[in-house]
C-alpha cells in the first residue's frame, strides 16, 4: 500500500487502486458503520434495557411490601379492634351533661370523707373539643398533709375520669387560734371533670 496513493485518493477510480488500499478503505467504512449501530441502534437499546430492569426492581419491591402488608393485614385488623374496643371503654367513663353536673359533688364528697374541709369549690368556663367537653374547678381544702394526700388518691379511683392539677399547699394562717393550726394545710388545686359531646354539641373546641 502506498501513502501517497492514498493521499490523492480518487473515489471515482478506487476500484484501479491496489488492494492494500482497497482493504484499508473498506476496513475504514466497516468500522464507521459499526460505531453508527452502536451509537444509534445498540447504546439507545441498551438505556431502556437499565431503564425497564430498574423499573422491574421498583415494582418488585411494590409488590414485596404490599405482599408484606396483605400478610400482616389480619394482624393489623385485629390491633384496630382492640384500639376501637379501648376507645369505647373511655368513652363509658365519660358522663354525660346531666352526670357531669353531679360529679363534682362526689369530689367534694371525697373531701369530706377523708376529713378535710372545703373552704371553697368555684366552677370554670366549660371548653369543647372534638368530641367532648372540659370542665375546670377551682378547690381551696384544708386538712392535715396525710388528709389531703388520701384524698388525691381516693379521687383518682372515682369510676368517672377526673384529673387534678397544680396543687399548691401553704400551712394555716399563723394567726389561726385552734389547737390543728400549726399541722393544718391548706391546698389549692384544679379539678378537671370530663363529658361526652352529644348529638349536636361536636364540631370542635370554642
Amino acid at each position: 500500500m502506498d501513502l501517497n496513493e492514498l493521499r490523492n485518493l480518487d473515489f471515482q477510480t478506487i476500484g484501479l487502486t491496489s488492494l492494500g488500499t482497497r482493504l484499508v478503505i473498506f476496513a475504514f467504512v466497516f468500522v464507521l458503520i459499526v460505531g453508527a449501530v452502536i451509537y444509534f441502534d445498540t447504546l439507545p437499546q441498551k438505556e431502556l434495557l437499565e431503564r425497564e430492569q430498574r423499573e422491574e426492581q421498583s415494582l418488585l419491591q411494590t409488590v414485596d411490601q404490599k405482599q408484606r402488608l396483605a400478610a400482616n393485614l389480619e394482624a393489623y385488623q385485629a390491633q384496630i379492634k382492640e384500639m376501637e374496643t379501648r376507645f369505647g371503654e373511655l368513652l363509658r367513663q365519660l358522663p354525660n351533661k346531666r352526670e357531669a353536673e353531679n360529679l363534682i359533688d362526689n369530689v367534694a364528697q371525697t373531701s369530706l370523707s377523708n376529713g378535710l374541709k372545703n373552704e371553697q369549690i368555684r366552677p370554670g368556663s366549660e371548653v369543647k373539643h372534638d368530641f367532648y367537653a372540659e370542665m375546670t374547678y377551682h378547690l381551696s381544702l384544708r386538712g392535715t398533709y396525710r388528709e389531703l394526700t388520701q384524698f388525691v388518691s381516693d379521687t383518682a379511683n372515682l369510676p368517672r375520669i377526673v384529673t387534678l392539677h397544680n396543687p399548691a399547699m401553704k400551712p394555716r394562717d399563723a394567726n389561726a387560734m385552734d389547737d390543728d393550726a400549726e399541722r393544718e394545710l391548706t391546698m389549692g388545686i384544679q379539678a378537671k371533670t370530663y363529658r361526652y359531646l352529644e348529638s349536636g354539641e361536636q364540631g370542635g373546641g370554642q
